[in-house]
């Protein structure tokens, strides 16, 4: 009964590292919100991938991770705001297998954005 329970708390202590560590390898963007305003609609198109953020109130920020088999290209966004307009662009460049790789697009005053 003792080797069952250590057996078992084993496996969920390598399940929990597994997963923790797979976060922490994975790339990823993080949407902040300094705009003042809520942004209704955020999307960031990779080479392979989409990722769809909804929406964002001021002050906050939302990270999403991404799956490291990428195509090479840009980080494409596209940000709807409160009074329905869009605004689209592209920053930063994205390739095969960026291990921990972070990105960070900051939405400012006057619908400025700004990639780090």
């Amino acid at each position: 009964m003792k080797l069952t329970f250590k057996l078992l708390v084993s496996f969920f202590v390598v399940l929990i590292i597994a997963y923790y560590g797979s976060a922490f390898v994975m790339p990823s963007v993080t949407i902040k919100n300094n705009s003042g305003n809520e942004i209704k609609q955020i999307q960031v198109a990779l080479p392979s991938s989409n990722l769809n953020f909804g929406s964002l109130i001021d002050s906050k920020q939302n990270t999403l991770h991404y799956s490291l088999k990428q195509n090479d290209g840009s980080y494409i966004y596209k940000f709807i705001n409160e009074s329905t307009d869009m605004f689209s662009g592209s920053c930063g460049y994205v390739t095969h297998n960026e291990f921990h790789k972070r990105v960070v697009i900051t939405i400012n005053k006057n619908n400025e954005v700004v990639c780090s």
